[in-house]
C-alpha cells in the first residue's frame, strides 16, 4: 500500500520516524551548535519578517488606528484631501467663493464715495452709506459664519470616514451634518460669548482706571488686560478646536460639547496646544503669502490712497478679495483635517478608543461599510450601539 516497504514515513528527513529527535546543528569545531534552533538562521542573519515584534496597527484609511505623532497627523490631513478632493477642495472652493462674493458686494457701495473736497451733504451721504454698509456687513458675516461652520462640519465627517478608507460625497456628508447645523451655530455663539463678555468687562476696567487715574494708569492696566486676554486665548485653543468634532461626531449639544472637549484636552494639554498653534500659524502664513501679493498689487499711490472711503478701486477690491479666497481654499481643508485627526488621536489616548476603532475596522473589512449608522462608532462609549455584524443593516 505504501512505497518503500510499506512505511508511510520512509524517505522523510527524519529517517522514517516523524517524531524522532533531530540532532543539534554542528558548530564550527564539529561540536553541537546551540546558538539557534534547527532550521533557523544563526545570530547575525536577518530574522524572518513575520512573527517578530508587536503587531502593526491596522491602517484601513488615511492614518493607522493608534495614537498619532505630528508627522502622521499632517500626512493624514493631506491624505484625506487626496482621498476626497471633490469635497475637501471643491466644496470648500464653492463655499469660500460665495462668502467672499457677498463680502465684496457689501463693501462695493463705499468705493464710489470720494473723500477729498467733501461738503456737508457728501459727509451725510457717506455716513448713511457707512451705516448701510455696517448692516450689510453684519448680514454678510452671519451668512458667512453659517456657511463656514456648515463646511467645517462637512469636512469633519469626511475626515472621520476617511480614517476607514471611505470616499465620501458632498451629499452624504451634508445629510450627516444637516441635523447638527443649529447646534454648530449655538457653539459658535457660545464661544463668542465666552470671549466677548470677559473682554468687555476688562475694557470697562481699563476705561474706569483711565477716568480715575489718568492716561498712564490706563495704559499700564491696558497692557495687563491685553496679556491676560492673549494667554486666555491660547489656553482656549485646545478646548475650542476639539469642541466642533465632539459636537458633530458625538452628536452632543453646544454646552456638553465644550465640557467634553475640556475633559479631552486635560491630558496632554501642552502637546495639543503646540500642535494646534503650529497648525494655525502655518496655515496663517500660507494664507498671508497668497493673499498679500493680491492686495499689494492693488494699493494706490500715496497721493491717491484717499480717493475713496475703501482706499482702493473696484478692481483693486475685487483682486484683493480673490487673494483672500485663494488663501482660504488652500488652508481650510488642511486645518479642518488636522483638527479632526487631533480629536480622534486624543480620544485614543484619553478614552482607550483604539480598541473600538480597530474593532470597527475589522468588522468593516469582514462585512463592509454599513449603509447607515457608519458614524455611530464616534458616539460616546456609553451610548454607542453594540454591533457585532452588519446583517441587520442589510
Amino acid at each position: 500500500m505504501y512505497p518503500q516497504g510499506g512505511n508511510p514515513y520512509a524517505g522523510s528527513p527524519y529517517g522514517g520516524n516523524p517524531y524522532a529527535q533531530v540532532p543539534p546543528a554542528q558548530g564550527p569545531a564539529g561540536g553541537p551548535y546551540y546558538g539557534a534552533p534547527q532550521g533557523y538562521p544563526p545570530p547575525g542573519y536577518p530574522q524572518p519578517a513575520y512573527g517578530w515584534g508587536p503587531p502593526q496597527a491596522p491602517k484601513p484609511g488615511i492614518v493607522p488606528l493608534r495614537p498619532l505623532d505630528l508627522g502622521e497627523l499632517y500626512n493624514g490631513a493631506f491624505a484625506a484631501i487626496r482621498m476626497n478632493p471633490g469635497v475637501m477642495v471643491g466644496l470648500t472652493a464653492v463655499v469660500v467663493v460665495l462668502t467672499q462674493v457677498l463680502t465684496f458686494l457689501a463693501q462695493l457701495p463705499l468705493t464710489r464715495f470720494a473723500v477729498g473736497d467733501m461738503d456737508g451733504d457728501d459727509a451725510s451721504e457717506i455716513a448713511a452709506a457707512a451705516f448701510a454698509n455696517v448692516g450689510a456687513g453684519i448680514a454678510t458675516s452671519l451668512i458667512a459664519v453659517v456657511a463656514t461652520w456648515a463646511l467645517t462640519g462637512i469636512l469633519t465627517i469626511v475626515v472621520a470616514r476617511s480614517m476607514f478608507g471611505n470616499r465620501v460625497s458632498a451629499g452624504s456628508a451634508w445629510q450627516a451634518v444637516a441635523p447638527r447645523l443649529l447646534p454648530l451655530i449655538g457653539l459658535v455663539l457660545l464661544q463668542a460669548l465666552i470671549f466677548v463678555v470677559p473682554a468687555l468687562l476688562l475694557v470697562g476696567v481699563v476705561v474706569a482706571v483711565g477716568v480715575a487715574g489718568g492716561a498712564g494708569a490706563a495704559v499700564a492696566v491696558g497692557l495687563v488686560v491685553f496679556l491676560v486676554l492673549f494667554i486666555a486665548s491660547l489656553a482656549a485653543i485646545p478646548t475650542f478646536s476639539l469642541a466642533t468634532p465632539v459636537l458633530v461626531l458625538e452628536r452632543r449639544g453646544p454646552i456638553d460639547a465644550l465640557k467634553h472637549a475640556f475633559e479631552l484636552q486635560k491630558q496632554g494639554f501642552w502637546r495639543l496646544l503646540g500642535i494646534l498653534f503650529l497648525t494655525y500659524l502655518l496655515t496663517g502664513i500660507v494664507a498671508g503669502m497668497v493673499s498679500v501679493p493680491f492686495g499689494m498689487g492693488t494699493v494706490p499711490s500715496a497721493g491717491a490712497a484717499a480717493d475713496n472711503v475703501v482706499g482702493m478701486s473696484v478692481v483693486g477690491l475685487a483682486v484683493a478679495t480673490v487673494g483672500v479666497a485663494i488663501g482660504q481654499i488652500l488652508t481650510m481643508p488642511f486645518s479642518a483635517a488636522v483638527q479632526t485627526l487631533v480629536y480622534a488621536d486624543q480620544r485614543m489616548r484619553r478614552e482607550t478608543f483604539v480598541s473600538a476603532l480597530q474593532g470597527e475596522a475589522a468588522r468593516r473589512a469582514q462585512w463592509g461599510t454599513p449603509p447607515a449608522g457608519q458614524d455611530d462608532i464616534w458616539l460616546p462609549l456609553s451610548s454607542a450601539p453594540p454591533v457585532t455584524s452588519w446583517d441587520a443593516a442589510y
